[in-house]
């Protein structure tokens, strides 16, 4: 009911749900776009939040060049590892690698250091230094 963070795979239901209602002001939001939360229209909504605890990451697009498929769940992992440094993205791949076979879990683990390293790049300095 109060989450910490919330992933969107989905960014089409952005305008149809309330997809923030309970967060707490200090979490995260992680969303699988290519736009920036401006170019979606969510700019002063996020300022709410603290500095870099919402971020894009283009996770299908990762996950295509990939993975080979628009299946975003491992590099929304690899973003989220990045975005809250709750997880190592090194726990990510070794999850990933215990549940996938080799050539699988290969391609999971770039999308997801790919998304990670994406997230990463975006963080101002002074967060991540």
């Amino acid at each position: 009911m109060q989450p910490d963070a919330i992933i969107i795979q989905d960014p089409t239901l952005l305008h149809h749900v309330d997809l923030f209602d309970g967060l707490a002001s200090n979490g995260y939001i992680l969303l699988n776009s290519t736009r920036s939360f401006h170019e979606l229209g969510l700019d002063e909504f996020i300022e709410k939040f603290p500095e870099g605890h919402c971020r894009t990451v283009p996770a299908s697009e990762l996950a295509m060049e990939h993975v080979g498929r628009p299946l975003p769940n491992a590099a929304l992992l690899g973003g989220f590892a990045a975005i809250t440094e709750l997880l190592k993205i090194e726990s990510v791949a070794s999850a990933i690698r215990d549940r996938f076979p080799a050539k699988i879990a290969d391609a999971n683990i770039a999308a997801a250091r790919a998304a990670y390293d994406s997230v990463r790049n975006a963080m101002p300095e002074v967060l991540h230094a």
